[in-house]
C-alpha cells in the first residue's frame, strides 16, 4: 500500500494508476487525512463472442432460409399502464 498526496497524484498521476493496475492500493490522502484510494480493476474479461453469446442463450440466432424461427418467449409481460406513460416518466427523470 502506498498513501500519497493529492498533490503528489496530480504530478504523477499516470504512474500511479500503473501501480494500481499492477495490483497495489494507491491511498489518496488531503491534508494526511486518507480520502480515497486506486486499486486495479482486476482480470479484464476475455471478449464475448457471438458464438459463446449463443451458447449462453442470451443471444437467439436469427432463423436463415428454410429454417423455422425461434419459439416465442413462454413467459409474457403485462404492463399496469401503457407504454407511453412509462416512457414519459422514464424521460422525465432524465431531465
Amino acid at each position: 500500500m502506498i498513501e500519497i498526496g493529492i498533490r503528489e497524484l496530480r504530478s504523477d498521476l499516470s504512474n500511479h494508476v500503473k501501480k494500481a493496475a499492477r495490483g497495489e492500493t494507491v491511498v489518496i490522502t488531503i491534508g494526511g487525512e486518507p480520502v480515497a484510494s486506486l486499486t486495479s480493476l482486476g482480470p479484464r474479461q476475455q471478449a464475448q463472442t457471438m458464438e459463446d453469446a449463443y451458447a449462453s442463450g442470451r443471444v437467439i440466432r436469427a432463423p436463415r432460409r428454410g429454417e423455422t424461427p425461434p419459439p416465442p418467449p413462454k413467459e409474457k409481460l403485462t404492463l399496469d399502464r401503457p407504454a407511453e406513460q412509462i416512457i414519459d416518466e422514464l424521460r422525465e427523470e432524465r431531465i
